[in-house]
């Protein structure tokens, strides 16, 4: 795989997908490496079922003991719930409108969900969280600094930040412009590391860095393109005008 290759070469990314990324001026790896977050969401808080406390927005992690959908009758929706247990404590989910889940999602499945934790009559629950499926691995969408990217209706956060992760390796193959003796001079990271942290930071301390390298490009591109309107600025020579004296008089 290589920067120009088609994002339909990527893994879960078909016809219709790739056709919803050209919609975000997306379609081969190098845009996909060049499309950066606008927010993130800090989800390093990773805590046991049997701490949790009403109010907060943390991360858990656990094992699925039951799913099972169920119509209300008064909203006239469908209502998924499912509970987790990650061995202090039972926490009990609830999805709105998602029956898929159950098909998704099965029993002993090893989970981790990040939302707000709320009390209804039953005890602490976690309404609508973002979830995924851990295989030992890292989360990417539910622990740590996690992305945001600017979407369109047709494409998810989950989406585009499972395509970006299998692509992140090759920003070692993108080219650092900036001379390596200015990178030296102002301690800058190289392009490759601040393009993989501006992705997926492993820490506040990272990702600001890739911010800063990421900032001093722009900064550069701008005082070059000055430098170079200036130089063709004084390279101009005016015509010679001829004065005709005694017409004017």
């Amino acid at each position: 795989m290589e920067l120009s290759t088609s994002l339909t070469e990527l893994k879960r990314v078909g016809t219709v997908t790739a056709s919803n990324l050209r919609r975000l001026d997306l379609q081969t790896v190098a845009d996909l490496l060049y499309y950066f977050p606008f927010r993130y969401d800090d989800l390093r808080q990773t805590v046991k079922i049997a701490e949790l406390q009403v109010g907060q927005t943390v991360t858990v992690t656990g094992q699925l003991e039951l799913i099972q959908n169920k119509r209300s009758p008064r909203r006239r929706m469908n209502i998924t719930e499912a509970l987790i247990s990650d061995g202090t404590e039972m926490l009990r989910v609830i999805w709105f409108n998602q029956p898929f889940l159950t098909k998704s999602l099965r029993v002993g499945d090893h989970l981790s969900l990040a939302g707000r934790v709320t009390e209804d009559f039953s005890g602490l629950v976690m309404t609508s969280p973002v979830y995924e499926k851990v295989f030992g691995g890292q989360a990417i969408h539910t622990q740590g600094i996690i992305p945001m990217y600017h979407l369109t209706s047709s494409i998810s956060q989950k989406q585009l930040r499972s395509a970006i992760a299998q692509i992140v390796v090759l920003a070692d193959s993108v080219s650092d412009w900036v001379p390596n003796h200015i990178i030296q001079k102002y301690k800058l990271e190289s392009l490759a590391l601040a393009i993989r942290n501006i992705h997926f930071p492993k820490s506040v301390e990272a990702l600001k860095s890739a911010k800063d390298r990421l900032g001093f490009n722009e900064l550069f591109l701008l005082q070059l393109r000055a430098q170079k309107q200036r130089q063709e600025f004084l390279s101009l020579i005016a015509p010679e005008v001829i004065f005709k004296e005694k017409k004017a008089n």
